[in-house]
């Protein structure tokens, strides 16, 4: 029988739970610095797609529990994750709104790459077929989501050069709710307002 380490397990979310918390303290603090109303619009947004992708992480933890925490692949793709967020959150404060959207694509495709790793690749420690099952659901939601936003943001990068700033940040957004909306009803995050 193998015993699991509860803090072995729990550092992932621990670890993730604080770079979360300190690149959200540290995007707050930027705030104040940006003047003009669609700099500031899109800075916003982009720490809602932080907001996002932390509930993301702990949709995960719930859905893949100790399959995923005390994977060491696991944990590698989580750091890329924060580093990608990062990127995202700086460029939109410095309102470099194509570079923002380059970064987001990477890190759509690193969570592409991750739920087909889980999918296809890893192996599960349950032996329990109805949440093997569920959990082979969730990644196939996942694995559809991504691919259909990367194309859409790819496309949106593409013929970001031939619109207004106000017309890609508002087509960014849109998208990106899109992807939220996707994400909320497919369960990949089961969040019910009550």
């Amino acid at each position: 029988m193998k015993i699991k380490i509860v803090e072995q397990i729990e550092f992932s979310t621990v670890l993730f739970d604080s770079l979360f918390g300190l690149i959200l303290f540290f995007s707050f603090a930027s705030f104040l610095d940006i003047k003009e109303l669609l700099p500031f619009t899109f800075y916003l947004f982009t720490t809602i797609i932080l907001i996002h992708w932390w509930l993301i992480f702990k949709s995960a933890d719930d859905a893949f529990a100790e399959e995923v925490n005390d994977s060491a692949i696991d944990l590698v793709f989580g750091i890329i994750y924060i580093i990608l967020l990062e990127y995202i959150v700086l460029m939109s404060s410095l309102a470099n709104y194509i570079q923002a959207t380059y970064f987001l694509i990477a890190l759509l495709a690193v969570d592409l790459i991750w739920a087909l790793v889980w999918r296809y690749i890893g192996e599960w420690e349950t032996h329990n077929i109805e949440r093997i099952g569920r959990m082979e659901k969730e990644l196939n939601h996942n694995i559809i989501i991504d691919i259909v936003t990367i194309v859409l943001f790819i496309l949106l990068s593409v013929c970001g050069s031939l619109m207004s700033p106000w017309l890609f940040v508002t087509f960014f957004i849109a998208l990106y709710i899109i992807y939220i909306i996707l994400t909320f009803s497919t369960k990949i995050i089961d969040l019910k307002i009550f």
